[in-house]
C-alpha cells in the first residue's frame, strides 16, 4: 500500500492528463445547464475539455452513458487541477476500503484474517499496472471496484439491499458489471433484482431535468457509431472483439498491417466466445457457490465488452480474492491430516488437478502484472500482435481457473464422502 500512495500516487498529483478531466467537464456542464446531446460530438466536446482544464488535453465523452456527467458533480466547483487532486485521493481511499470489505467478506468464507490479507496482498500486487494506470489518470475504476465488492458483500451475508443498489450503482455510472446480473437472476434474489433496476430507474429520471431525454436518446446512435471506429483495434484495448479486429479487420490509420482483411470473422468469432463462454459459465455456476460464480462473471464483464483498457482491469480484484480463497479452501480438504485419506489414488489424482489450477492462476497473475509493452509498435503487425495481449489472456486464464472451480463445485464427489 505504500508504494501505491508513494510510488503510484504522489508522482501523479499536480498534472493534467486525459480521463478525469472528461468526468470533470461533463460535470462543469451539467452545473451549467450546458450539456446535452452535443456532448457525443467528439470536437465540440474536446474543445469544452480545453477550454475547461488547459489546452494541453484531448477527451471525449463517447461511449459514456449521460449519467457519467454526475460523477464529479460534486468537485464541479473546484478548479481542474485540485478537483482532479481530490479525485485520485477519494480513488486510492476507495481501493483501500475495498480492501477492508473483502477481509470481512474472506471472514465470511471461513478464511481468517491473516491468510485473507496475503491473499488481498497478492491480488493488489498482480493489479498494480491496473491500480496505476487509474491513479495516473483520474479514471473511476476504483471507486467501481468498490461498488461491486459492496455487492460480493451483499451477496455472500445475504443484504439484498446492497447487493442490488451496489450492482444498480455501477451500472448507472459505467456500465459496469454487466454480467453479475446473471447472479441474482440464476440465485432467484428477487429483492436485490428489484432494488437494483429501482435505483437505476431512480437516477436516470432524477437526472432527467439536467441531462435532457434528447441526450439520452442520443446516446444509443453515438455508442453505435463508436463501434465502428477503426481505432478499436489498437491494442490498448485487451478485449476478445479488440484482438480479432486487430487481426483480421484494415484500416488505413488505426490498424494498416493485420493478418488480413476478414472483418466477417472479426465479427462473428467474439460473438461465438461470448455466447459459448457465457453458456458454459451459467451451467456451470446456476446451481454452485454464488460467490465463485459472481467471481467467474467478473473476468468476460471485462475482456468481452468492445473495450478495455488497462485501468478496467483493477475490477479483477474482488475475483481473484474469491478465487484464491476457494483454492485455498480446496488445498485443505484434500491435503489434509488424515495420511490414509491422502494416500487414496481419487485424492491423489484430484491433488494432481488442483495443482494444475494453481499453475494455471499463478500465469494469469503473472500476465496481469507483467510490464508487458502491449502498445509497441512492432508488435501491431501481423501475428506478432498476439503478443500485445497480455491483460486479456491473463484474465481469460483467471476465467477459466473459475471455470475449473464451478465445475468441481457442481460435479466432484471427493468431499461428498465417497
Amino acid at each position: 500500500m505504500a508504494y501505491i500512495i508513494i510510488g503510484q500516487t504522489l508522482p501523479t498529483l499536480g498534472k493534467v492528463t486525459h480521463g478525469f478531466v472528461g468526468h470533470y467537464t461533463a460535470s462543469r456542464l451539467l452545473s451549467q445547464a450546458e450539456f446535452g446531446p452535443q456532448v457525443y460530438h467528439d470536437d465540440w466536446f474536446a474543445a469544452q475539455v480545453q477550454h475547461y482544464t488547459g489546452p494541453s488535453v484531448f477527451e471525449i465523452f463517447t461511449p459514456n452513458l449521460p449519467t457519467v456527467s454526475l460523477l464529479a458533480l460534486p468537485l464541479a466547483a473546484l478548479p481542474s487541477q485540485l478537483s482532479r487532486d481530490v479525485w485520485i485521493g477519494l480513488s486510492v481511499l476507495a481501493l483501500f476500503c475495498t480492501c477492508g470489505v473483502l477481509m470481512r467478506i474472506g471472514s465470511a468464507l471461513g478464511q481468517s484474517w491473516e491468510r485473507s490479507g496475503w491473499v488481498l496482498l497478492l491480488g493488489v500486487v498482480s493489479l498494480l499496472p491496473a491500480i496505476g494506470a487509474n491513479v495516473e489518470v483520474g479514471q473511476t475504476y476504483l471507486f467501481l471496484g468498490l461498488l461491486l465488492a459492496l455487492a460480493l458483500w451483499g451477496l455472500v451475508y445475504r443484504v439484498d439491499t446492497l447487493l442490488g443498489g451496489a450492482l444498480g450503482l455501477a451500472f448507472i455510472i459505467k456500465t459496469s458489471g454487466l454480467f453479475l446480473w446473471i447472479v441474482l437472476l440464476t440465485q432467484r434474489r428477487w429483492r436485490a433484482l428489484g432494488v437494483g433496476i429501482s435505483l437505476m430507474v431512480a437516477v436516470a429520471l432524477a437526472s432527467l431535468p439536467w441531462i435532457g431525454l434528447n441526450t439520452w436518446l442520443a446516446y444509443p446512435a453515438a455508442v453505435q457509431a463508436f463501434s465502428q471506429r477503426g481505432a478499436l483495434a489498437v491494442t490498448a484495448y485487451q478485449t476478445t472483439a479488440g484482438l480479432f479486429r486487430h487481426l483480421f479487420v484494415y484500416d488505413p490509420v488505426w490498424n494498416p498491417t493485420p493478418v488480413s482483411d476478414w472483418p466477417f470473422l472479426a465479427a462473428i468469432v467474439p460473438v461465438t466466445i461470448t455466447l459459448i463462454g457465457l453458456g458454459l459459465t451459467v451451467w456451470l455456476g446456476r446451481g454452485s457457490d454464488p460467490p465463485l460464480f459472481f467471481a467467474a462473471l467478473l473476468p468476460p464483464a471485462i475482456i468481452l465488452l468492445p473495450v478495455a483498457e488497462e485501468y478496467h482491469f483493477v475490477l479483477l480484484l474482488s475475483s481473484i480474492f474469491v478465487i484464491i480463497t476457494s483454492m485455498l479452501k480446496l488445498s485443505r480438504l484434500s491435503f489434509g491430516d488424515n495420511e490414509n485419506y491422502r494416500r487414496t489414488n481419487l485424492t491423489l489424482s484430484y491433488g494432481i488437478v488442483l495443482k494444475g489450477t494453481w499453475v494455471g492462476l499463478g500465469v494469469a497473475l503473472l500476465l496481469l502484472v507483467a510490464p508487458v509493452p502491449f502498445k509497441y509498435a512492432d508488435w501491431a503487425s501481423g501475428w506478432w500482435a498476439l503478443l500485445a495481449y497480455p491483460r486479456l489472456y491473463g484474465a481469460g486464464l483467471l476465467w477459466m481457473v473459475a471455470l475449473k472451480l464451478l465445475y468441481n463445485a457442481r460435479f466432484g464427489r471427493l468431499f461428498r464422502g465417497e
